[in-house]
């Protein structure tokens, strides 16, 4: 069964941007999740929410649902799911998606902006944010937030983007052969730069992963687990068999745990100690 979208974006939305057009979806549906690569997404997922230590039938936050994947992943784990994203869009077609995946009633959504959250303080205890504070410019008020609704010995994941991992090294020497140049931003928490992406502009971080430890720890969360999500991204940007081959290596590099600091993107689990 499906159903048409409960959230629908208004023309004159606010939230306006990249983020509320539909060929972002089919975008990113065809970047991200080709069947091999929801494999990986299957384990890493699983692996995430252990580490986060989220009880039988507990409840879990989604800070950034986006099109619902990951939110639907933990609810067929049987858990609740609290489902926040800033796009009227993404919100749409992930009650969409979670209905037709039969989890509808074991997920909430609701529109949020991690960077001035309503949610009080101390209040959740399994919070997760999935490839999205990566396209935050604002990074540090969307950590502060998503740091003051974590309970004490509660836990925060964060997948992010990698300053130090090989393939932004590839990127550098494609564009300089290509003549495309990035403008490369540097800021306290790593480097970042806008793309173009279906006529909008989209930032992207390479994050620092030490200085957000650091960000993370003076607001009272202790890292406890780091570890690779995906070894390289290279493969979003092939079409055919070789995009196959290199999802297949990419998945089991990812198996055999990689490590973390030569990857595209990282799984980090915070606990709130203070």
């Amino acid at each position: 069964m499906t159903t048409q979208p409960v959230h629908q974006a208004e023309p004159d939305s606010p939230h306006a941007g990249v983020f509320e057009r539909a060929e972002t979806v089919s975008d990113w549906d065809d970047d991200y999740y080709h069947p091999i690569a929801e494999r990986l997404y299957d384990r890493q997922v699983a692996r995430m929410l252990e580490r986060l230590g989220v009880p039988p039938g507990g409840a879990v936050t989604d800070a950034g649902c986006g099109p619902g994947v990951h939110a639907i992943r933990a609810a067929k784990r049987g858990f609740r799911v609290e489902a926040l994203d800033l796009s009227h869009t993404m919100l749409g077609e992930a009650e969409r998606r979670a209905v037709d995946a039969g989890v509808g009633e074991k997920i909430t959504f609701e529109q949020a902006d991690l960077t001035s959250l309503s949610i009080p303080d101390a209040s959740r205890r399994h919070v997760f944010s999935w490839g999205v504070v990566i396209h935050i410019p604002d990074a540090e008020a969307a950590l502060d937030n998503l740091a003051r609704i974590v309970a004490p010995g509660g836990r925060l994941a964060l997948h992010l983007t990698n300053s130090a991992a090989i393939d932004h090294t590839l990127e550098g020497w494609g564009r300089s052969v290509l003549r495309r140049p990035l403008e490369i931003e540097q800021r306290e928490l790593g480097p970042g730069a806008w793309y173009e992406m279906n006529d909008e502009r989209l930032w992207v971080w390479r994050f620092n992963l030490d200085a957000v430890a650091a960000f993370l720890a003076r607001r009272g969360l202790t890292l406890r687990h780091r570890w690779t999500a995906e070894c390289s991204e290279v493969q979003r940007r092939i079409k055919g068999p070789a995009r196959s081959g290199l999802l297949l290596a990419n998945n089991a590099a990812a198996a055999v745990r990689v490590p973390a600091a030569w990857s595209a993107t990282n799984l980090l689990v915070f606990e709130r100690t203070a």
